[in-house]
């Protein structure tokens, strides 16, 4: 193991890098109660502007609901609406837990981030409260009221860690890489815990 001159700090992706999240499974869970009716076929068509606003606290839960059954078409009770929409969350990356753990034992900070809204966030939170607290810390678009690609969500995400000569952000989405990049972080699209290995050893941290 090298020897760090600088606490480094990493701030890792949540969604789809330490667990899979997929609105696939809500989208045929809601088709399939409601008969076979829907108004979105793919998961990109729930990504619309009340969604973003509902993940930066812009838009309240009831509001919320009321949008949601109407863009599905859902005639449905909204206990089971929300239910179904909170069915999006899929099995924990145990290599990359198992990386974290090794980074935060070589001294890192790690700093977990995320698009999320108060109906997914209860559920992820306490599903993988275990993998989690391998973070020193957790925040999200809902804690920050921005999200991510707007590079402002990077600048308030430094501004509550500690200052660090190494600063490596390490997400799934080329959007996000971009908006890192853009606030002056080194960013790595991930690919899997041996490629996210590699992005940290390339910033001089110790080879795991």
């Amino acid at each position: 193991m090298g020897t760090l001159t600088a606490v480094p700090v990493l701030i890792c992706g949540l969604a789809n890098v330490v667990f899979d999240v997929s609105f696939a499974q809500p989208i045929a869970r809601w088709w399939e109660a409601n008969g076979g009716l829907l108004g979105v076929q793919e998961p990109r068509d729930l990504a619309d502007r009340a969604l973003r606003a509902f993940e930066v606290a812009g838009l309240g839960e009831p509001e919320y609901a009321r949008h949601l059954r109407a863009q599905l078409l859902w005639q449905g009770g909204d206990l089971e609406l929300v239910e179904i929409f909170a069915d999006a969350f899929g099995p924990v990356d145990l290599d990359v837990v198992q990386l974290l753990g090794d980074l935060r034992q070589e001294g890192w900070h790690l700093v977990g981030v995320m698009n999320t809204n108060p109906w997914h966030e209860r559920v992820w939170r306490e599903r993988y409260a275990d993998a989690l607290r391998v973070f020193d810390r957790v925040l999200t678009s809902t804690d920050l009221r921005l999200r991510v690609p707007d590079p402002r969500f990077f600048g308030e995400a430094l501004r509550q860690v500690p200052p660090a000569e190494y600063r490596l952000v390490v997400d799934d989405r080329p959007e996000s890489v971009s908006a890192a990049r853009a606030a002056g972080l080194d960013a790595h699209l991930f690919r899997g815990a041996v490629g996210m290995s590699a992005a940290c050893e390339s910033l001089a941290a110790p080879a795991l």
